[in-house]
Order: structure tokens, then C-alpha cells, then sequence
């Protein structure tokens, strides 16, 4: 059956990442220091203050604890590795295979958010049996319901988001497509709310970043979490999210097939 050779593919990348045991470390370190920095930031803003921002001291804390969760179920990544089989030449070993390209990448994906998935809860946990943050819990599970589901359009819609930008190597190869990569997640990070939440921005910016896919990847869910969000708005931001989906997932191959045509398998 098709879908047995993806999760063989699937097994192997989880198998791999315990071989590569410093590199998957050294990613781990990086995403908990960034975590505390932030944290500890807004609690030296918040200072004695119980309301700030529109948020109090609970919400917003469990907005920026809520980032570093929601960032290791969408962010964690393999498929930005793409980039360098396209720019190296190494493309040309799937494209006479009987694989489809996205679907490879998508389950080596899954496979590596379930290995961030299994730190990120232990680490959390440590995090808040040591520090004993005030957290909010919502009084309407149903609000609960609605983020999970934002959450896991949110992984699909970053993953064509991300294999979008891994395709600029087919015109930009140099490097192995790290410079723009990271110009466009500098930007992805700010845009879509993982140092802040995006409505205390001036609210002529609020409104243009609020539309944007990024928005969508971190802010909204946590945003219907803290019941920022009513019903209505919660339910149409899963629609939307829905839409842009779509749009990616077209748009991401129809760049692929253009890029195929461009592509010279350099280093090959």
C-alpha cells in the first residue's frame, strides 16, 4: 500500500534523529533559551502590574508559555532540508523514485514534531513544577477544542509555507537557500506573534498583520485559547486558516512543477 513506504519514511526519520543526537540537542537548548528569555522579559515588563496589554498577568504569561508549546508542534521542521537537495542536486534521486515529493517530506515532518513533541512536554513540565507560573485556563472547553484544531491547521498551513520558501532555491542556489530562509523567519517569527501578542501592535498595524498567514500559525490559536476570540471569530479563523491552506498548497505546486523546469541538478 502507498501510504506504508511514507510511514517507513516516517520511521527512519525518528530512527535518524537519535543518530544525529547533538544537532537535535543543540536545537532543543536553543528553542528553551529563547523560551526563558522571552518569559522572563514580560515578567520584568509586568512587574506588579495585573493588567496590562488588555491581558492579565495569567493570560499573557500562558500566551508566551503557549508560544514556545504551539511553536514546537508547528515550527519543528524537516522539510526545510529540501533546500539543500534542490540547491546540491540531490532532487534528482526522488524524482525517479515512485514518491511523491511533498508527501516524503510531510511524513518526515510528522515524525520530527513528535520527537520535539516528547521534550517540549518534559521540558514544560520541569519549567513549571520550578517556576509555578500563574496559568488561564479556559471556563469553555469548547474554546479548548477550537485552538487544538487551529493548532493543527496552523502545522499544515506552515509546512507549505515553509516548502514554499525552500523552493526559492530552484532560482537562488546559493548558500543552500539559508539566506533567504532566514530573512523570511526573522520575519515569520515577528509576524506571527512568538515574541508577543500581536494586538498590542498600533492598530493600523494589528489589522495588516492579523490577515497574514503567519498570524494564523501562532497568535490566533493561542488568541481563541485566552477567549480573546469569541465564537464566531474563533470558528471563522479556522475557515480562513482552511482557505489559506489551499491557496499554499496550490500556489506551492504549481512552483514546484516551474522550478522543475529551471532545475539543473548542480552538483550532479
Amino acid at each position: 500500500m502507498k501510504w506504508q513506504k511514507y510511514l517507513q519514511v516516517a520511521k527512519t526519520s525518528w530512527q535518524a534523529g537519535f543518530v544525529y543526537r547533538l544537532s537535535f540537542v543543540m536545537w532543543r537548548v536553543r528553542v528553551v533559551v529563547q523560551f526563558l528569555a522571552i518569559y522572563f522579559l514580560w515578567t520584568a515588563i509586568l512587574g506588579n502590574h495585573n493588567d496590562s496589554f488588555g491581558y492579565t498577568e495569567s493570560q499573557l504569561l500562558t500566551y508566551i508559555i503557549g508560544t514556545s508549546i504551539i511553536r514546537t508542534f508547528v515550527f519543528s521542521s524537516r522539510s526545510i532540508d529540501a533546500q539543500g537537495e534542490i540547491a546540491s542536486g540531490d532532487l534528482s534521486n526522488y524524482l525517479v523514485k515512485p514518491l511523491n515529493y511533498f508527501t516524503y517530506w510531510l511524513s518526515r515532518d510528522i515524525s520530527d514534531k513528535l520527537l520535539n513533541i516528547l521534550f517540549m512536554i518534559g521540558e514544560i513540565a520541569i519549567f513549571i513544577f520550578v517556576v509555578r507560573p500563574p496559568l488561564f485556563f479556559p471556563s469553555n472547553l469548547i474554546f479548548v477544542l477550537l485552538a487544538l484544531i487551529a493548532t493543527i491547521l496552523a502545522i499544515i498551513m506552515y509546512y507549505y509555507f515553509s516548502f514554499l520558501v525552500s523552493m526559492t532555491t530552484f532560482w537562488l542556489p546559493e548558500e543552500n537557500g539559508w539566506p533567504q530562509r532566514f530573512l523570511i523567519f526573522v520575519l515569520l517569527e515577528f509576524l506571527a506573534g512568538g515574541l508577543f501578542p500581536l494586538n498590542i501592535l498600533p492598530p493600523a498595524l494589528y489589522k495588516i498583520a492579523a490577515v497574514l498567514p503567519p498570524a494564523y500559525m501562532l497568535n490566533h490559536p493561542l488568541q481563541i485559547y485566552l477567549g480573546k476570540f469569541n465564537l464566531q471569530q474563533s470558528i471563522l479563523t479556522i475557515i480562513v486558516t482552511a482557505i489559506w491552506i489551499i491557496g499554499l498548497r496550490e500556489f506551492a505546486n504549481r512552483v514546484f512543477k516551474r522550478g522543475l523546469k529551471v532545475y539543473g541538478a548542480y552538483g550532479r
